[in-house]
């Protein structure tokens, strides 16, 4: 009898009736509804529970309640929202550029490792040199070019 609700805990109940209703009814609609129904709840603007449990960094407040069913969400719809949210597969220009930008780094490497020695260079080819794999590869073309390796 002592408990107080107030425009928080009703927004908060019908966004989560609204959301069950949509379970049913349309699972995309659904998600994005209790998702956002999930992240207002974590920053403390919507509330379900008669007893409220918040923590704060300076002025803003967080639900630790809402912030763990946002995981189990997103734990137990993976599949739902890979569907609706897949990730960018690379095009053959993506691909064209990513394949351009190394040729440029390697011819890069080329110009930067000319100087170095036939002992240097095998040391930078090496698989456990720890140097990048343009550099690796920059000085092995040089080592054939330069040393007939």
């Amino acid at each position: 009898m002592d408990y107080v609700l107030n425009y928080k805990h009703y927004v908060g109940i019908g966004l989560v009736g609204i959301s069950s209703i949509l379970y049913f009814k349309n699972k995309k609609i659904y998600v994005y509804i209790f998702g956002l129904t999930l992240i207002l709840g974590i920053v403390n603007l919507i509330d379900i529970y008669y007893s409220n449990i918040i923590f704060g960094i300076g002025p803003i407040k967080f639900n630790p309640i809402f912030l763990t069913l946002l995981i189990i969400f997103l734990a137990l719809n993976k599949q739902i929202l890979n569907q609706m949210f897949p990730e960018k597969e690379l095009t053959e220009k993506d691909l064209a550029e990513q394949s351009a930008k190394k040729e440029n780094l390697i011819k890069m490497y080329e110009r930067k490792f000319e100087t170095k020695t036939e002992s240097e260079l095998k040391t930078i080819a090496d698989e456990k040199s720890g140097y990048v794999d343009e550099a690796k590869i920059a000085s092995k073309n040089i080592l054939k070019n330069k040393y007939v390796l």
